[in-house]
């Protein structure tokens, strides 16, 4: 019988990451996907939309409404009955909108070019430019608009690779005592602040590592607690988890509430085809781990966003598309619930439609057997994803083969011939005229 974790370690919210950029999902998956994904024991949606978001008005360039914008981003009606599926099958929304770093979507656009920190670098936004606020005002007030019944809202603010870089940034950190911290944080409470005031319903939360080598004065004197809930995210396995020494007695400190984030695909590479489960699983035990020993210094633990990145940025490749992590996701929701049991990797396998082949949770040496006909949304991109793995691995054996090796060793031997008899027999009337 599966004993279900302590509810103080779990916190009350599973939020599922989908990242949209990349890869948007039609509508019509969702419908399949969402009520599986309350059944897992997801309890809502952490839903980045990036570029597919439909903005409009002095945001259209940026969005799926804009002329150069991807075809397959979602329009308002498309938008909204993913809000809609959701609701209907009990998944809280938080929506996440990128307001500091990991800009590119905005950023790469002539007219907002000059808002970038480094003109070479479309990723951070300069938090001096004083139109930057209006900006990031701009997205949030229409990412609200289309989630009226959201709780919270995620604004991102994480890995700001460029930070107090130009002219004017530069100045201020150096008249600041507390330097480049300083700029980070002021531009994060400008916009908390804004949320608060207009929208005074909404809790803010971000994320985590931009704080970590900020020094626990720093963070009170500006009282980044009352404004933001930091979201601690960490996705190595056991044998390499290592968060700050100390960084939960800092935090709960500064924060009444905290969030954590894991990952079930997305985080083992840029190029991944496909997850290694036995990674993630790792993970979200470690987690649990992690919480079991420092959760009750916390005031409150919200929970934790499963994360399934897309890609790593704007630019990037893609890594795992969403069908082929399914497996992972499912048995990661029922890890951080139940823990990892071999009746656990069962009852999820089994549910999956793997009956007459396993579930493998560790890669193994390819070619290897492949699954037809299962049971979750999206199986036949799994499935394609595997025999494109078991070619792409029979193509290299034969490339690399010793026979291979000779018959490619003997038609270059062919062909150095062929070419040294054609340029003997041309060479040699030139050579005739130059004696003459």
């Amino acid at each position: 019988m599966e004993k279900k974790m302590d509810t103080l370690t779990l916190g009350s919210h599973r939020l599922v990451h989908l990242d949209l950029k990349g890869a948007p999902l039609r509508t019509c998956y969702f419908e399949k996907l969402f009520p599986l994904l309350r059944t897992w024991g997801a309890t809502g949606l952490l839903l980045e939309w990036e570029d597919t978001f439909p903005y409009n008005r002095e945001l259209s360039p940026i969005g799926s409404n804009g002329p150069s914008s991807l075809a397959s981003g979602y329009s308002v009606q498309e938008a909204g009955h993913i809000l809609q599926i959701a609701g209907d099958c009990g998944l809280a929304v938080v929506p996440l909108v990128q307001t500091f770093g990991h800009m590119e979507f905005i950023l790469k656009h002539d007219e907002w070019r000059s808002l970038r920190e480094v003109e070479a670098f479309p990723s951070s936004i300069c938090p001096s430019n004083p139109r930057t606020l209006p900006l990031v005002k701009s997205l949030i007030r229409q990412i609200v608009n289309l989630h009226p019944d959201i709780q919270y809202l995620h604004i991102g603010s994480d890995e700001v690779w460029h930070l107090g870089l130009c002219s004017v940034c530069t100045k201020r950190a150096a008249a600041s005592k507390y330097g480049k911290s300083a700029l980070y944080l002021e531009h994060i409470l400008a916009i908390a602040q804004y949320i608060q005031e207009t929208y005074p319903y909404l809790k803010i939360i971000i994320w985590d590592d931009m704080l970590r080598s900020i020094d626990l004065q720093i963070l009170n004197e500006h009282y980044i607690g009352k404004y933001v809930e930091p979201m601690v995210w960490h996705y190595n396995p056991r044998d390499n988890f290592a968060l700050p020494i100390g960084l939960w007695d800092k935090y709960s400190t500064v924060f009444p509430n905290i969030w954590i984030a894991t990952a079930f695909k997305g985080a083992t590479g840029s190029t991944q085809h496909i997850p290694v489960i036995r990674h993630h699983i790792s993970n979200h035990e470690k987690w649990l781990e992690e919480l079991a020993i420092h959760v009750n210094k916390v005031h409150e633990f919200r929970g934790a966003a499963f994360t399934g990145w897309s890609r790593y940025d704007h630019y990037a490749t893609m890594c795992e598309l969403l069908p082929t992590a399914i497996p992972s996701l499912a048995l990661c929701l029922k890890v951080w619930l139940y823990g990892y049991s071999e009746e656990t990797h069962a009852q999820v396998a089994k549910s999956l439609g793997y009956i007459d082949h396993p579930l493998h949770i560790i890669p193994q040496p390819r070619p290897i057997p492949i699954p037809s006909n299962l049971l979750f949304p999206g199986w036949e991109i799994a499935v394609g994803m595997e025999w494109f793995l078991n070619f792409k691995t029979k193509f290299h054996n034969i490339v690399v083969s010793d026979q291979y090796m000779m018959i490619k060793v003997e038609n270059m031997q062919k062909r150095w011939s062929f070419s040294t008899f054609s340029l003997e027999k041309n060479r040699f009337p030139i050579i005739l005229g130059i004696c003459h």
